[in-house]
């Protein structure tokens, strides 16, 4: 009963999230200027985006191949891309949902522990992906502090190295765990058996387990190669902000380039740290308070290229991750609901 409660109010404030943002994107907004502005746009320049975004994804499974390589013999990729973007049409509907589910459809299919598979997703996580979102933000924030503080007045430098500090614990959390078995359990030992040995064991079981997926962090020979391949994932991730210009004219217009697209790009990422699924509306609202606030475009066109942006990853993220669901659940049936989820990854 206490665990549906936790899920209503989970739900109760994505929602109040979701309306909240998208009021303050909507609030000032002609709706006739923004269907004229949408109908306008040139589309051969919105599609030109979709290979790219799916190229995208798929950098990130061959990523995930080079993690998994050292514990997982011969890992498959399309296994690796059908996991990923399940998990990401999950995330557009149950916040975060995907990150359990991406690593439950790969460990089913691979045949490995499922802690094993979410160890190398916690290395992806705080290890490539926050590091490269907050050293992207940082540099934005270096070198355009004036023009975030302009659009953002709240977000400040203590906001950005209380962030930073979080992030610093969980990695050494992480490196005690990969390095440090010995001190890892002497650590469970004195802070968890002394209350709870059941507790304990199930503890000590996952931080072993997860072990095995930290070990690329034990191959310093593979650190280049993650690298290349993770400044390819977020540099194919910023060109479809860059191509969208051109969908709208802005380019021309308002001497758009793509340092603009990586500063939007920074902005918008924002949207993934807070619970409303997929960031619907606090992306829009963040993009387009930067765009009118910044360079002087009109709250409509800032929202469609906002709404054109978010919502063909979403429809790329949903047609995909469908289709792989799908499949995936004809070879064996899959979580249908966050409570299925919850039941599968405590049996």
């Amino acid at each position: 009963m206490l665990k549906h409660t936790k899920n209503i109010l989970r739900i109760l404030f994505s929602i109040i999230i979701v309306l909240a943002s998208s009021y303050i994107a909507l609030k000032s907004i002609d709706f006739s200027k923004l269907w004229a502005t949408m109908i306008h746009a040139n589309y051969w320049w919105v599609l030109a985006c979709i290979p790219i975004m799916i190229v995208s994804h798929w950098l990130r499974a061959v990523r995930w191949k080079t993690m998994l390589a050292p514990v997982v013999p011969n890992p498959s990729v399309k296994s690796m891309f059908s996991a990923i973007m399940i998990g990401y049409a999950v995330n557009n509907i149950i916040p975060k949902g995907g990150e359990l589910l991406r690593p439950l459809v790969y460990s089913r299919r691979a045949k490995i522990p499922f802690s094993t598979v979410m160890g190398s997703m916690i290395v992806e996580r705080f290890f490539l992906d926050a590091i490269m979102v907050l050293l992207l933000i940082a540099g934005v924030f270096v070198f355009q502090r004036s023009d975030i503080e302009h659009a953002f007045p709240w977000f400040s430098w203590g906001q950005m190295i209380m962030v930073m500090l979080m992030l610093l614990m969980i990695i050494i959390l992480i490196l005690i765990i990969a390095f440090f078995p010995t001190l890892t359990d002497t650590l469970l030992r004195l802070s968890i058996k002394p209350f709870s040995e059941k507790f304990y064991q199930k503890i000590h079981g996952i931080t072993d387990t997860f072990e095995h997926g930290f070990e690329i962090i034990k191959n310093p020979s593979q650190y280049i190669r993650l690298l290349i391949e993770s400044f390819a994932i977020w540099f194919s991730y910023l060109i479809p902000m860059w191509i969208m210009f051109y969908s709208f004219d802005l380019g021309p217009r308002f001497g758009l380039n793509f340092i603009d697209a990586t500063f939007l790009f920074s902005v918008g990422t924002l949207s993934q740290f807070t619970p409303a699924p997929g960031g619907i509306g606090v992306y829009h609202s963040l993009i387009q308070t930067a765009m009118t606030s910044l360079y002087g475009i009109s709250p409509e066109e800032a929202l469609a290229y906002a709404t054109l942006t978010h919502g063909l990853n979403l429809i790329v993220c949903f047609a995909l991750g469908g289709a792989f669901f799908i499949y995936e659940n004809r070879i064996q049936p899959l979580p249908h609901s966050s409570t299925d989820l919850d039941k599968e990854l405590q049996s």
